[in-house]
């Protein structure tokens, strides 16, 4: 792929549990470059379900996270943006850890990571269109069949078992 490209390549560091206001960071990748954007939360509510909203540090107005809460814990919709408003990554949480959907967003709005997430590992397909790879996680390790592609077309297939490239499972399509 061409390292002129908009990629997206996304690190969240996601809330803080502490009770009082936390900083927090969001790295966001495009054209690449990484920026590290300071994202500040209020206290945490003491309701049993509300919504945890953080806030660029460099503009307060603009929303950077918004997460939801049940009883302390993350549980719900994760959404991140960029600055400018648009959808930066949307996930889904279940008791305290990542579990459901996962999609990355490039600054124009196409999806560039799509996967899911069980009990916080990544698990079943999951697809890297940007870098131009489909593969497969069983409990946040490769494996099964992963595809690679260059300008559409399939390069290279790969086979792994827990994580592990599985010997002579390497084929060059050409």
């Amino acid at each position: 792929m061409s390292s002129t490209r908009s990629t997206l390549s996304v690190l969240a560091l996601l809330p803080c549990l502490l009770a009082h206001a936390q900083p927090d960071t969001l790295f966001v990748t495009e054209h690449g470059s990484t920026v590290a954007y300071a994202v500040a939360y209020g206290p945490l509510e003491q309701a049993e379900s509300f919504t945890r909203v953080g806030r660029y540090a460099m503009d307060t107005a603009r929303v950077a996270v918004r997460l939801g809460y049940k009883r302390g814990k993350p549980c719900g919709i994760y959404r991140a943006y960029y600055p400018d408003g648009a959808p930066l990554i949307f996930a889904v949480y279940g008791w305290g850890h990542l579990a459901g959907d996962w999609t990355e967003y490039a600054p124009d709005g196409r999806i560039t990571v799509k996967g899911r997430y069980s009990e916080g590992l990544r698990d079943g397909p999951w697809a890297f269109r940007e870098q131009g790879i489909l593969g497969h996680y069983r409990k946040g390790r490769k494996h099964g069949k992963w595809k690679y592609y260059e300008n559409g077309r399939l390069v290279r297939v790969e086979r792994y078992r827990d994580d592990v490239l599985v010997p002579g499972s390497r084929f060059f399509l050409r």
